[in-house]
């Protein structure tokens, strides 16, 4: 390499850009999947469907691993796991009890 103009210093250019981003991939996935966990809670309450929810965090663990481990969350996943899905809408469905369905002698309205 004869300056910063020289040709020759593209693969080293390429493997540091490369390096730096594989690094970076841990971060930017955190980053992400906190803001998906978020997106998660908002759906859950516009909707008020908990059951529902798990009930599509359980499909989606027909092609991704519905309980990874830590350390394979923090690297590869950038949305939550179908395990803290459905731990959330259970925690949501628990503070919000009001959602529950009645039996059906609760749902007739009162005889007047």
């Amino acid at each position: 390499m004869r300056g910063i103009d020289d040709v020759a210093g593209l693969p080293l250019a390429a493997l540091l850009i490369t390096s730096y981003l594989t690094l970076l991939t841990p971060v930017l996935n955190t980053i992400i999947r906190v803001q998906e966990y978020e997106a998660d809670l908002y759906g859950l309450n516009a909707s008020a469907q908990p059951d529902g929810f798990a009930q599509v965090a359980l499909k989606l663990g027909e092609y991704r691993k519905l309980d990874p481990g830590p350390i394979e969350e923090f690297v590869f996943y950038d949305h939550p796991s179908g395990r803290t899905r459905i731990y959330s809408a259970m925690r949501w469905k628990a503070e919000h009890p009001e959602t529950w369905s009645a039996p059906a002698e609760a749902r007739t309205p009162p005889r007047q």
